[in-house]
């Protein structure tokens, strides 16, 4: 079983044949692509955060004024 966890095997589609290929993936490969998603999903949630601000801080009062 912890064989299995250690040879993590990634598969690709190679661009000149068509087929797919297999490689053993070292076991620090995996780790980082984990930390490029979570850096990923806390940059989106950042982005969403402040877009929400900006539009109650600066677009609500926007709306008011011109409509007003």
């Amino acid at each position: 079983m912890s064989e299995d966890k250690e040879k993590m095997k990634i598969r690709k589609v190679c661009g000149q044949c068509g087929l797919v290929h297999e490689t053993v993936a070292e076991p620090g490969e995996a780790g980082a692509d984990d930390w490029k998603m979570i850096a990923l999903s806390i940059v989106g949630i950042g982005l969403i955060a402040l877009i929400w601000v900006w539009v109650f801080r600066w677009g609500v009062p926007l709306v008011k004024s011109v409509s007003g």
